[in-house]
Parts: structure tokens; sequence; C-alpha cells
């Protein structure tokens, strides 16, 4: 029950700050419906929570301001507690009883079962799996994220080691440390080979599941091979566990944390284990000197007073405005539709999002949005930019939709 009235409790919030106080069928034309499917009761929840926050007060901050060409925008938000087959089932209600004219998916393994079905349904989804199999528009044609891959931000960590390195006796090692599922997995191909690439000895995998209660024998057989550097897949009430595990054994490695487990909230988690670790990241943290963060805080502090606010609510921000932004040149061009929409992002070049971001481009062939991130250090309990801005890839095509 208590998964329910959590599930339950976003949808009423979401419905409550689009409809107001009362609805009507000339109101109900008026408005677009945007599905989110997300986790906020399994393994991923401390994330989601602060991600669908970041969605409806961007959502409610648009719709302020005249939604999306004078149409309100309405988030539908299904919980799917991290579960393939809840994910699926809230997919098939958002676009078979809702309407949607487009969703949000969370979970990397909802989005890869669904695949198919979303090209079949021609539905344009907005992914939280920042996973490069839904780069390649010939075969994902209405799939778009507002991200690098988690491919690409693995090979910027390389690139930023590597570029750092100054033994130059000997290369430098890394480790994976991931939980043994879609997310853990979709990076080890393409980083392993790219690591090879460019000088960078890869150590013995160590898989660490979800829900992390203690991480000590991976972290005590990682040890073994003293790695430079270990790359944390995971979230962050997962990761805390591994870093303190790493702090209690008096592990030398330096850890370098991925989007989705470097986020304030490890800070806390960790009680100071983060301290000195790093982290890959395209999206601002909260409260950074950008021009695009004055209305992130502002709202934050008017609809959230005492709460912390983290890098994950920032980047629900930036998914309703890369979304409002499509569906408003959809709407002018008299085509809001899934290939309306579709072919809006595949106009996006260089759309600004005031440094929340990197730019973000699509075209009608190439579905990736950016190919930059920034090294974090983790800094008197701080993210501390490290790399002096952009790490960026070349657009080349050697690892494009791998």
């Amino acid at each position: 029950m208590k998964k329910l009235t959590i599930g339950f409790a976003i949808v009423a919030i979401a419905m409550a700050l689009t409809l107001g106080p009362a609805t009507n069928n000339a109101f109900a034309a008026d408005e677009i419906k945007w599905g989110v499917l997300i986790d906020l009761s399994g393994p991923t929840s401390d994330w989601g929570k602060n991600q669908v926050k970041g969605q409806l007060d961007a959502m409610r901050w648009l719709n302020e301001r005249g939604g999306i060409n004078g149409k309100k925008l309405k988030l539908i938000v299904i919980d799917d507690g991290y579960k393939v087959p809840r994910g699926v089932a809230g997919y098939n209600r958002l676009v078979d009883s809702e309407k949607v004219l487009g969703l949000y998916v969370q979970s990397t393994g909802t989005t890869m079962t669904l695949i198919k079905k979303i090209v079949a349904d021609g539905v344009a989804t907005i992914a939280a799996s920042f996973t490069s199999k839904f780069q390649n528009p010939k075969k994902t044609p209405f799939s778009f994220f507002v991200s690098p891959s988690y491919g690409t931000m693995g090979r910027v960590a390389l690139k930023w080691i590597k570029d750092n390195w100054k033994d130059k006796s000997r290369n430098p090692k890394i480790c994976y440390l991931y939980p043994d599922n879609k997310y853990g997995r979709d990076i080890l191909n393409v980083c392993k080979d790219y690591a090879k690439k460019i000088g960078i000895d890869v150590g013995p995998d160590q898989v660490i599941n979800w829900p992390t209660k203690d991480a000590t024998v991976q972290l005590t057989n990682m040890k073994r091979y003293d790695p430079d550097f270990a790359y944390i897949t995971s979230t962050a009430m997962n990761g805390a566990v591994i870093l303190k595990n790493a702090k209690a054994l008096g592990v030398r490695t330096k850890f370098i944390s991925n989007i989705r487990n470097f986020e304030e909230t490890l800070i806390t988690l960790s009680g100071g284990a983060a301290e000195g670790t790093y982290g890959v990241h395209p999206i601002a943290p909260y409260g950074a000197p950008v021009p695009g963060m004055k209305k992130v805080v502002e709202s934050h502090d008017k609809w959230h007073p005492g709460e912390k606010g983290t890098n994950v609510y920032v980047e629900g921000w930036v998914n309703i405005l890369a979304v409002s932004e499509a569906l408003k040149t959809a709407d002018k061009a008299g085509d809001l539709t899934p290939s309306g929409i579709r072919n809006a992002f595949e106009k996006f070049k260089g759309f600004d999002t005031g440094g929340l971001a990197p730019a973000l481009t699509f075209t009608s062939t190439d579905h990736r949005a950016s190919m930059a991130a920034k090294i974090y250090e983790i800094k008197g309990g701080k993210m501390v930019d490290v790399s002096g801005g952009w790490v960026e890839l070349p657009r080349d095509m050697e690892y494009f939709g791998k």
C-alpha cells in the first residue's frame, strides 16, 4: 500500500498543478499530456523522487508563464518501482488510456524491453537511460535524451584520466563496479575498448548488486589488483555503501562515479566518505553560477523551503525545458503529434539551457544530444569542477549506437 500511496500522491500533485480547481472539456482541449514513468518506491527511488520533483516544478513554472503557446502542460506520473513488468504496464496505460503525446522513461530495463513497441507505436520518448543504443534514429526514431550517453561519459572519464596521468613508466589502471543489470553493464564493451586504445589497463570487474548492503568482499577483491581508479555505476544510496566500505578498508584507489551515482545526496549518505572522490556529469550542480540556475533555485526555495536541491532536480528541469521547446515548435508548425515532436527535436542546433547542461543538438541522422561532460571532485562537501570546463569527445561514428 505504501508504494501505491507514493505513486498516487505524485499523480495528484501533477494534476493539481496543471488542472487547477476545476476542469471542463474546453480546458482539457487546451492541455498537452506528457507521461512520466519513474521509480518512486524501488531501489532507485531516492533518485526518482528528486527527478520528478524537478520535472513537476519546471512544468509549474512553465504553465505560470503561458505553457506551450497558451496550452497547459500536464505531467501524468506513474511509479514503476524500477520493475520491468510494472514499467510495461505503466507505459501501456500512458499510451493507450491516457493518450499522452510522449513520455519520459527512467528504467533502462523497461526502455530496452519496450524498444520495439515504442518504434511500432511511434511514441516520442525522453529517456533517463542514457544508453547509446537509443542514439541511432534508423533503429529508434522516436527516442531522445538530454545528455551524452553513459558510454560517452565513461569515455570522457577515461580521456580525463589519460590526459592527466603523470607517471610515464606505466599505464593507469581502472576497474569497473556495477550492478548486474542492463544499466550496470551498458558501458562495459565500449569503455574497455576505448581504454585499450588510449593506453589504460582494465582490471577485474566487481559486481555489486542492489540493494547494496555491503561491498567489502568486492572491494577486497579489487584491492588485490590495486587500480588507480575505479568507476562506479550505481545510484547514490547504493554507491554510498561502496564508498563507506572503501574508506573503512583503507582503499587507496580514486573512485569516479557515473551520473546516476554522483549527485549531492551521495555526499550526505556517505557520511563524508565521498570526500575526495570524482564524478563525471553533464548537469550543473544545484546552485551553480550559470544563467539558467536562477529560476531553478528560486522555484525550489519557493515551493520546497528547507529542502536540499540536487543536480538530479536540475536534470528534471532540463528534461522539461527540452520537451517544452520541442512541443512549442511542433505546435507552431501545426503538427502536435509524436512525429511532429520528433521533427521538432531534430531541429535542435545548440539548444541553450542556460548552462544547466551542454548545448543540445539533434539531427535526423544522429540523436546524440551532446558529447561533453565535466569532471567534478567533492571538496569540502561540495562538487568542484576540476576539469576546467567541458571535456568533449569528437562526434565520430566509431561507437555510435553501441
